[in-house]
């Protein structure tokens, strides 16, 4: 199978917190080879709002979102897909969600200045390109104040759960999230699994609400963990997705463009299940 038979199905651009405009973003995976991209911006589809005809150079972009939530202090973040981008309903929710966005980023910057690290949201908004601000923001401001080197070291050191500087969001369920994709038309799935901290516990809980799939082929996990993810979807029924989470070249380069690609098939799979909701 050739590269391009594949779909890179969790990318991001400028609208959130990308490093690459959308026409950007479609122009290397056209360079990369690839048939088929999903745009996955975070509480956003301003991407695909402002897509043309010819920015898309043949490439199949798949209408998709990333929305965020916590349980405890462990990331769960749900993957939509197909989703009808100028549905009213949920634009007005992204739009809470971005405020919300932009009051943790505040609460960040506090908790940042209270261990010493002092960052202004002023210094955060720099970096923000679109209306979703979010943690990628945050350490590429830290990096500009010599704090860190790099995205990576910001999150590992500060921004992740458990971090000092970690803030959970405490307005915002995955189960929330999975509806509110539904309610869009699309299909939901579980990203990045394992920083649920226990995989299948999530996915058993969210499967009762209507989580569609799993991203198994991620682009920063060895054989070894998308084996195990793999297994637990395949024994959930879950529809088995993969994409790089990329959000340009500088931003972590364990996951280039293209990385945790998967067949063509699951396109046609996700689409399929987007026409029961």
């Amino acid at each position: 199978m050739s590269h391009s038979d594949f779909a890179d199905l969790h990318t991001h651009t400028t609208a959130s917190d990308g490093l690459e405009t959308p026409g950007e973003l479609i122009h290397l995976a056209s360079q990369a080879g690839l048939a088929a991209i999903a745009i996955a911006d975070h509480d956003t589809v301003d991407a695909h709002l402002s897509l043309t005809d010819d920015d898309r150079r043949g490439i199949i972009v798949i209408p998709a979102i990333e929305m965020s939530a916590n349980v405890g202090i462990a990331e769960v973040h749900i993957l939509g897909y197909f989703i009808d981008p100028t549905s009213q309903d949920l634009a007005e929710s992204l739009t809470r969600l971005r405020q919300q966005r932009l009051r943790r980023v505040e609460r960040f910057c506090r908790r940042l200045t209270e261990i010493g690290l002092p960052v202004t949201v002023d210094e955060v908004l720099a970096h923000a390109t679109g209306e979703s601000v979010g943690r990628p923001h945050i350490a590429r401001a830290m990096i500009d104040l010599g704090y860190v080197s790099s995205v990576s070291e910001a999150f590992d050191r500060y921004l992740s759960g458990g971090r000092p500087a970690f803030v959970p969001r405490d307005d915002v369920t995955p189960e929330w999230s999975i509806d509110l994709i539904h309610s869009a038309g699309g299909v939901a799935v579980l990203a990045h699994p394992l920083t649920t901290d226990d995989p299948a516990a999530m996915m058993d809980r969210l499967i009762p609400v209507g989580l569609d799939g799993a991203e198994v082929e991620y682009g920063a996990y060895d054989q070894t963990q998308r084996a195990y993810l793999r297994d637990l979807a395949v024994s959930r029924g879950l529809i088995q997705t993969g994409g790089s989470d990329f959000h340009g070249a500088t931003h972590r380069e364990n996951a280039p463009l293209g990385s945790g690609g998967v067949p063509l098939a699951v396109v046609d799979l996700l689409r399929q299940r987007s026409k029961g909701y």
